[in-house]
């Protein structure tokens, strides 16, 4: 009699990816840098990671500036974590306006629009600067924005990796009436992320640069968390022998069979293969799931460890500006030394 299948239980992964290219050193020094020509911030963030796609650098920087939260690429999402999300957000977050969208659909995009469009009532011409992780759709999101609401075609240019977007480019018209432009920034990524299935996370749904990640060590975090889903569509897409599996080889090698990724010599290619599971889960063909985990209690623990982070940025941002009153008062100290010095 054959055993039942038991899915692992626990991901071991120990290897933090990190990835900073100067542009986003610099993009996040001219975002800073034009705030203050700002309205409003648009923060664009991945439905599939709610969590992991938080940037905490965008808190530092943006402030109490006026922020939207956008969950794009919802379609890609368990629609399941909508409630629980927006539950947590009007407990910790009241006043912070956060929608669920997808660029491919015009029902969330023209939410949007509306959204923008009351702040916009205030003020003769609104700028909106749209911020977000690597490959979180912001660029697609623009131009989604700007065909809806001025009827002309991409302003910003998009691709299926992260880094399209490498400069803080000029405004972007995407509404007459009222006026509203959008400033499309480069996607910054997170410096350091200190918990390594959490970046694994972010390489998974196409935030890091896949090479840098390893397809196949993608892969092997995808096949763990579909069979914890209890989805095995895999096992008759690809033929793996046996049913479901925990071995990322077997899974690779029925791949390569299945698509013919043969390199010369005649042995399977198994990057290959890697790179075609991938681009499928990309593309929602196993399905919609979110790999954040945001139950009630996993939301409270991270909203409550934020608020952790809030102190702290804001204790350090008042020992910086102490600092700084006592750098001017010094330097005020010495103009005036000299200038007592030169009278004598």
């Amino acid at each position: 009699m054959t055993s039942p299948f038991v899915p692992r239980s626990k991901f071991l992964y120990d290897r933090v990816i990190n990835w900073f290219p100067g542009h986003m050193a610099k993009g996040l020094r001219v975002i800073s840098e034009r705030l203050n020509s700002v309205d409003l911030i648009v923060e664009v963030r991945d439905a599939r990671i709610p969590l992991s796609s938080i940037n905490p650098n965008f808190e530092a920087t943006i402030g109490r500036k006026p922020r939207m939260i956008v969950y794009n690429k919802f379609d890609l999402a368990d629609p399941t974590s909508k409630a629980p999300l927006l539950d947590a957000f009007s407990r910790y977050s009241p006043h912070t306006p956060v929608l669920f969208t997808s660029s491919n659909t015009d029902a969330g995009v023209r939410r949007i629009l509306n959204r923008a469009s009351q702040y916009a009532d205030k003020i003769p011409m609104l700028t909106v600067m749209v911020v977000g992780m690597p490959n979180v759709g912001k660029s697609s999101l623009i131009n989604s924005l700007r065909r809806l609401g001025v009827g002309k075609g991409k302003a910003a240019p998009t691709g299926a990796q992260p880094g399209i977007t490498r400069a803080v480019v000029g405004t972007i018209k995407v509404l007459e009436d009222p006026t509203i432009y959008l400033i499309d920034t480069p996607g910054v990524m997170v410096p350091h992320i200190p918990q390594p299935v959490e970046s694994l996370k972010v390489a998974v749904t196409g935030g890091i640069r896949d090479h840098l990640a390893d397809e196949q060590v993608m892969v092997d975090y995808l096949l763990y968390r579909l069979n914890q889903f209890g989805n095995h569509d895999y096992v008759t897409q690809f033929r793996v022998p046996g049913g479901p599996t925990n071995d990322c080889n077997l899974l690779l090698e029925s791949i390569a069979r299945r698509i013919g990724a043969v390199v010369k010599g005649g042995d399977l290619d198994f990057t290959m293969a890697a790179k075609y599971f991938l681009k499928q889960y990309r593309l929602g063909k196993f399905g919609q799931y979110t790999l954040d985990d945001v139950s009630p209690e996993a939301l409270e623990r991270f909203f409550s460890e934020s608020r952790d982070f809030d102190k702290d940025m804001s204790a350090s941002r008042r020992q910086e500006k102490k600092l700084a009153k006592l750098q001017a008062r010094k330097e005020q100290r010495e103009r005036h030394s000299k200038i007592m010095t030169e009278v004598v």
